[in-house]
């Protein structure tokens, strides 16, 4: 997609030395691509101790998990026997 837009030439020029990009539209695209990934780290961090975890839960399917293991195990047995 064509988009013109106006960018101080220092900036663009010091933007695409940082990032070695070889165009501008490569340092730019670079950027934009960047400035997403930090807005949607920053908003993953904001969920941070807002999520609530059912231990209960937790413990249940380790005890779950612990069953299919025996199970497994127990197979693997019985197939050598």
């Amino acid at each position: 997609m064509r988009t013109t837009v106006t960018l101080d030439e220092e900036l663009v020029q010091e933007l695409v030395k940082v990032s070695n990009a070889k165009t501008k539209t490569a340092a730019v695209a670079l950027a934009v691509k960047e400035q997403i990934r930090r807005a949607k780290l920053k908003k993953l961090a904001d969920l941070l101790g807002t999520v609530d975890i059912d231990e209960e839960a937790i413990r249940e399917g380790e005890k779950a998990d612990l069953r299919r293991a025996q199970w497994l195990e127990d197979m693997v047995g019985e197939n050598r026997q």
